[in-house]
């Protein structure tokens, strides 16, 4: 089990990703946050930007899945994209996770 990060400056494209994956049954749980993130540029300066924060719940297998879909539709503007594994879940999240999300 992982959890799926998508961060994008669009917000018209989180909601599609959003549509997108739960349609296809690779996410489940998502949580859509707009969040203000601040990281060095290249002149050693501290730059805020405003960043559309996509969470949700799947499958550690769906993981490439995942992105190329993302590759193949957004090819240029893709969004980042990375997971961090889930070490526990409770037993009846785990079995509602598995119902919903596509078999691998």
């Amino acid at each position: 089990m992982i959890i799926v990060y998508v961060m994008t400056n669009e917000p018209e494209q989180v909601k599609e990703i959003v549509e997108l994956l739960i349609n296809e049954k690779l996410i489940t749980g998502v949580t859509v946050m707009d969040t203000v993130s601040s990281y060095k540029n290249d002149n050693d300066e501290i730059e805020t930007v405003s960043t559309n924060l996509l969470i949700g719940r799947t499958k550690a297998m769906l993981f490439s899945t995942i992105e190329k879909l993302l590759k193949f539709k957004y090819g240029d503007k893709m969004p980042v994209l990375y997971a961090v594994p889930v070490v526990n879940m409770d037993v009846a999240h785990m079995e509602k996770l598995k119902k919903v999300i596509k078999e691998v």
